[in-house]
C-alpha cells in the first residue's frame, strides 16, 4: 500500500510537469523565439531551481496543502490520499489529450477535500485553509488581468524602441522567470502531499507548521521529478496556448510573460496563513527573507 501511494504521488508530480509546466514556455515557442525541445529543457532547469529556492523563502503553499485535511489514522488516510491523487491524474490526462490548460493546484485541493469528506465527513476538512486557495484563484484571474493592462500601458511605447534581437533575449529571460515561478508555486503543493504521506508513514500527526529544513529530501525529490517531466513537456498544450489561442508577436509575448511572472511573484511572497507566527512544538518560528528563525 505504502509503495503504491508513493508511486501514485510520483506519477502525479510527473503528470503535472507534463500538463501544467508547458504553460511557462508557450509564448516563447509560439513567437518562434526558441524551438519546443530546447525551451522544454530550459524550463526544466528553472522549475527545479524555483522549487528549491522558494521553499526557503515562503513555505506557506506546502503548509496549506498539508494542513487541508486531517489524515492521521493509517489506512483510511492512505485511501483518501490515493483517491484524491487518482482523480487529479485522470483530470490531467484528459486535459493533456485535448490540449486544455488546467490548474491542478485547485484540482488537488478539491480532490483532497472531496475524498476526506467521503471518509470522515465534513469534520475531516480544515476549511480555514480554503481561504488562501480561493484568494489564489481570484488573484490568478483578476490580478493577472489588471496587472497585464497596467504593464502593457506602462511598457508598450518603451518596448517598441528595443531591437528585435534584444526583445528575443529578454523573452528568453522572462521565460526562465516563468519557469522559476511555476516551480516555486506548483512544486510546493506536491511537497505538501508528500508531507501528509510521510506523516502517515511514520504514524505521526501532520505538523501545525511545516518547516522546509525538516523536509529537504522531499523538496529535492519533488524538484527532480518535476524537472524530468518539464524536460519532456506537453507540446500540444504549448501549441494550443502559444499559437491556437492567440497569435502574439515577440513584444506581446514578452509583456505577457512579465505580467505572469509579476502576478506569481506577488502571490509567492505573500504570507497567506496566520500560522507563521504560531507555536510548533513549543518553539515559535517566523519566516524571514531567506531562512527560518527561532524566536
Amino acid at each position: 500500500m505504502k509503495l503504491i501511494v508513493l508511486l501514485i504521488i510520483t506519477i502525479l508530480i510527473f503528470t503535472n510537469a507534463l500538463t501544467d509546466a508547458p504553460n511557462a514556455i508557450a509564448t516563447l515557442v509560439g513567437t518562434k523565439v526558441m524551438e519546443f525541445k530546447k525551451a522544454a529543457k530550459l524550463s526544466a532547469i528553472f522549475n527545479l531551481i524555483g522549487i528549491i529556492v522558494m521553499c526557503f523563502i515562503n513555505f506557506s503553499v506546502a503548509d496549506c496543502v498539508s494542513s487541508m485535511v486531517n489524515l492521521n489514522d493509517g489506512n483510511s488516510g492512505y485511501i483518501v490520499l490515493i483517491s484524491a491523487i487518482i482523480s487529479v491524474i485522470l483530470f490531467a490526462l484528459v486535459a493533456l489529450i485535448f490540449g486544455i490548460p488546467t490548474s491542478e493546484t485547485h484540482a488537488l485541493v478539491a480532490g483532497l477535500t472531496g475524498s476526506a469528506i467521503a471518509i470522515y465527513g465534513i469534520e475531516g476538512v480544515n476549511f480555514y485553509e480554503w481561504k488562501p486557495v480561493i484568494i489564489g484563484l481570484v488573484w490568478s484571474i483578476l490580478g493577472t488581468f489588471l496587472i497585464g493592462i497596467f504593464i502593457t500601458k506602462l511598457m508598450q511605447n518603451f518596448i517598441k524602441k528595443i531591437s528585435e534581437k534584444n526583445i528575443k533575449k529578454a523573452q528568453i529571460i522572462s521565460t526562465c522567470g516563468m519557469s522559476f515561478m511555476h516551480g516555486a508555486q506548483d512544486g510546493q503543493k506536491f511537497i505538501g502531499i508528500l508531507i501528509i504521506f510521510i506523516c502517515l508513514l511514520r504514524n505521526t500527526e501532520i505538523p501545525e507548521l511545516a518547516v522546509p529544513i525538516d523536509y529537504l529530501e522531499v523538496i529535492i525529490f519533488c524538484a527532480i521529478i518535476m524537472a524530468i517531466g518539464c524536460s519532456i513537456g506537453g507540446k500540444k498544450i504549448v501549441d494550443n496556448i502559444g499559437t491556437d489561442m492567440a497569435t502574439l508577436n515577440i513584444q506581446e509575448g514578452l509583456l505577457s510573460d512579465i505580467t505572469t511572472v509579476t502576478t506569481l511573484l506577488i502571490a509567492s511572497l505573500t504570507r497567506t496563513s496566520s500560522k507563521y507566527n504560531t507555536c510548533k512544538n513549543n518553539v515559535y518560528y517566523r519566516c524571514g527573507k531567506i531562512k527560518w528563525k527561532k524566536i
